[in-house]
């Protein structure tokens, strides 16, 4: 399964960094001390709203495609009952499991968010097929017309076509910002469909029954709906081109080269923890505790760790275009923690005094966002960066929504503060991380922008 960043957190293994994390710092510092924050003004920092950054691919998607993947939700949920009887499945506890799995699936073919790109949607169909094939696999095998076996069979057949589509694609395209966030995609999509099935044989919540092969032919229809989807988006792409052009050396090599770059600026920081990384540049982490610093620089450095990881696994797996995005990743919010050390050294970010204060903090990482998506310079891969930046302005708003904080709770607000200020930063850098990959990429090319 791909890490979280919860996950990356727990891997840095020194002293102290799951406490220094914004996601488990909940109860640090003490709110009897800090200015009490107007209610009223924060649920107005809180209604200006969140960017639309909707996940997109620079590829025409065909509606068509959408369609005929949930027509086949629906043709696997309308070959079986709505319930199942106790005549024949007298085994209640099935029935329930079944009858839950039937309303979630109903519940997935239902009109999506009409917000939704169609690549954000290319992607949901992975969950509505599988949440279909669930119910019509529990059932199945409840009446006896399905085996854990005949799926299992199912699922190598899968597994073999994935394999198959791996070794037949290569890095064709048009232009480089395009052609990266193309083939990003088109990776993320078949190792999703590689983990659904790695999953199905470690992962469930029932054995030796019948929902047991319903989650097993969720999984593998799962796996097929990505690998459809992997599959529109490399054709389409190649479609739309009308003299490809080859960048499979160019993208394996500048992957390389740039995550080599990357570990060795990595190096430059202590490596014993993120602890050790903040107190290096002169901070006392205890101070930092109750200050919004330090959400700021946790959460840009925990980005350059998991931008590297991105960047190993791509390397080790072949997927090129997903390392470029790693260390487009890693050098972000590397130049990012960069920024964010010289703000806090000149005493920004050490309190909260104001709503006014976490209200400047959130349009500033509004502007930045915008600035960074008008920025024409390599639109592709910025706003690919951005829409993964973007949503920290979502968790930042989430902290005057979460229960656990009464009204005008500064500890609130301090949390957001850091989420605005991390998007801010990170924005802000984004357009010149794009510049270094693909200028990068260029220059492996011999220069050559085509």
């Amino acid at each position: 399964m791909p890490r979280t960043r919860r996950d990356v957190l727990a891997s840095l293994a020194g002293v102290g960094v799951a406490g220094l994390a914004g996601c488990t710092a909940l109860d640090s510092g003490s709110s009897s001390d800090a200015p009490s924050l107007d209610p009223a003004a924060l649920r107005e920092v809180m209604e200006l709203g969140s960017p639309a950054f909707p996940a997109r691919v620079p590829a025409p998607i065909s509606e068509s495609f959408l369609e005929r993947g949930r027509a086949r939700a629906r043709e696997l949920l309308d070959s079986v009952p709505e319930t199942m009887s106790p005549e024949e499945v007298p085994n209640e506890a099935v029935r329930e499991i079944y009858a839950e799995a039937y309303a979630d699936a109903a519940g997935d073919l239902d009109p999506s968010d009409a917000d939704e790109s169609p690549f954000e949607a290319l992607r949901g169909l992975r969950y509505v097929r599988g949440a279909a094939a669930m119910a019509k696999g529990t059932y199945d095998a409840a009446v006896g017309d399905l085996t854990e076996s005949d799926v299992r069979d199912e699922a190598e057949e899968v597994r073999a076509d994935i394999e198959s589509f791996r070794l037949g694609t290569r890095y064709l395209g048009d232009e480089p910002d395009r052609a990266v966030v193309v083939y990003e995609a088109v990776e993320n999509l078949v190792a999703a469909a590689v983990r659904y099935l790695d999953n199905a044989g470690e992962y469930g919540r029932y054995a030796d029954s019948a929902p047991r092969v319903g989650e097993l032919l969720d999984a593998v229809e799962s796996a097929r709906a990505s690998l459809d989807g992997a599959r529109h988006v490399r054709d389409r792409y190649l479609a739309s081109i009308a003299d490809p052009i080859e960048f499979t050396d160019a993208f394996e090599s500048t992957a390389s080269s740039l995550a080599g770059i990357t570990e060795d600026r990595r190096a430059e920081y202590p490596q014993e923890g993120l602890e050790s990384v903040v107190t290096a540049e002169g901070f006392d982490t205890e101070k930092l505790e109750s200050m919004p610093a330090k959400d700021l620089l946790v959460e840009t450095f925990v980005e350059v760790e998991r931008g590297l990881q991105d960047a190993r696994e791509g390397l080790r797996s072949g997927r090129f275009a997903t390392a470029l995005v790693g260390v487009h990743t890693a050098e972000t919010h590397r130049r990012a923690f960069e920024e964010a050390v010289t703000a806090v050294k000149r005493g920004r970010y050490d309190s909260v005094e104001s709503a006014a204060a976490v209200r400047d903090a959130k349009l500033g990482a509004l502007e930045a966002l915008e600035a960074a998506r008008s920025d024409g310079s390599n639109p592709h891969l910025t706003r690919r960066a951005l829409v993964d930046i973007a949503y920290q302005i979502g968790r930042g708003d989430g902290y005057f929504r979460d229960d656990y904080y009464e009204d005008g709770d500064p500890r609130a607000a301090r949390n957001a503060l850091a989420q605005y200020a991390t998007t801010e930063f990170a924005a802000r850098e984004t357009p010149g991380a794009s510049a270094w990959v693909l200028g990068t990429l260029a220059a492996e090319r011999g220069g050559v922008d085509r």
